[in-house]
């Protein structure tokens, strides 16, 4: 979508301004990778709005992004992709040896130089579209697109009871959270997302409505996105007949980026939650199981 361009008329003398003069502006266009900020995205066919646009100073290339501190633009990325709405609109430098070069992500976050940060709750979908040039003035990329791509893993849980004894001796499930960093950066010279150098680390419920009622079917009870890491190790189940437990998962060796991760909890009797860890919806991974006593 190419922005508009208002030109103020003053009557008087004026040289006019030479048409390969007038400044060309940059359009942009949006993609995301296949994998699924507030629920999970998983394509931009309904659109975005207010995605954060920066741009590094302009260079020919290998544009510096470490001294990058402040947002360029803020956009909405329509049905379909293609992105509007510029609150600043974009141009080429006069000087077509030097393209433009540009990042985005959403949802918005706290600006430094080089990096950007976010304190998550868990119900956050972080994407990232990396480093791009949009060419210059004689040889424009137009439109430019942004290629967005998740920073965090998903996790995707349901539940079921393996008999009608198993529902009555656990009764309804109260809550489900998985212990994660919440203070995060991605620097953008690397496009690397990282725990924050003074980590945050909190126990985040998933969403979904609780408490859930048990039954001899696997249900869908509500996902989380957080920093992947080597191994999902533990997460915390409380039930109406049973105080908060720490579990252990085996299994589930690494959690990946733009990865979800279904874990199915089945609630035996005599005291048992049994685990299953598939990866789904987005990329297939190494399955992995756990038990609680």
């Amino acid at each position: 979508m190419l922005a508009t361009l208002t030109v103020i008329v003053i009557i008087g003398c004026v040289k006019d301004i030479p048409y390969t003069d007038q400044p060309i502006p940059i359009s942009f266009d949006a993609g995301l990778s296949s994998v699924n900020t507030r629920a999970p995205i998983a394509n931009l066919t309904s659109g975005l709005t207010g995605i954060q646009i920066l741009r590094a100073a302009d260079i020919a290339t290998s544009p510096d992004w470490s001294v990058v501190s402040s947002v360029a633009t803020t956009a909405n990325i329509a049905a379909g992709g293609s992105v509007g709405s510029l609150s600043v609109a974009q141009y080429y430098n006069a000087n077509p040896a030097l393209n433009a070069w540009f990042m985005a992500f959403y949802p918005s976050g706290t600006m430094g130089t080089g990096k950007v940060s976010w304190t998550i709750t868990g119900q956050e979908d972080i994407i990232v579209a990396p480093s791009v040039s949009a060419g210059n003035k004689t040889i424009p990329v137009n439109p430019t697109t942004l290629a967005f791509a998740h920073k965090l893993t998903q996790l995707q849980f349901e539940v079921l009871a393996a008999s009608a004894t198993a529902i009555t001796q656990w009764g309804t499930v109260s809550s489900i959270k998985v212990n994660a960093d919440t203070a995060l950066e991605l620097t953008l010279s690397t496009n690397a997302l990282a725990s924050a150098s003074s980590p945050v680390n909190t126990d985040l419920t998933i969403s979904g409505t609780f408490p859930v009622t048990l039954t001899t079917s696997a249900a869908a009870v509500g996902v989380i996105m957080v920093k992947p890491k080597d191994a999902l190790n533990t997460i915390k189940v409380t039930t109406a007949n049973s105080p908060e437990q720490t579990v252990s998962i085996s299994g589930l060796t690494t959690t990946v980026a733009g990865s979800a991760h279904k874990i199915t909890l089945t609630f035996t009797e005599l005291g048992g939650i049994t685990f299953s860890a598939t990866l789904t919806d987005w990329v297939t991974g190494t399955p992995g199981t756990g038990t609680v006593q």
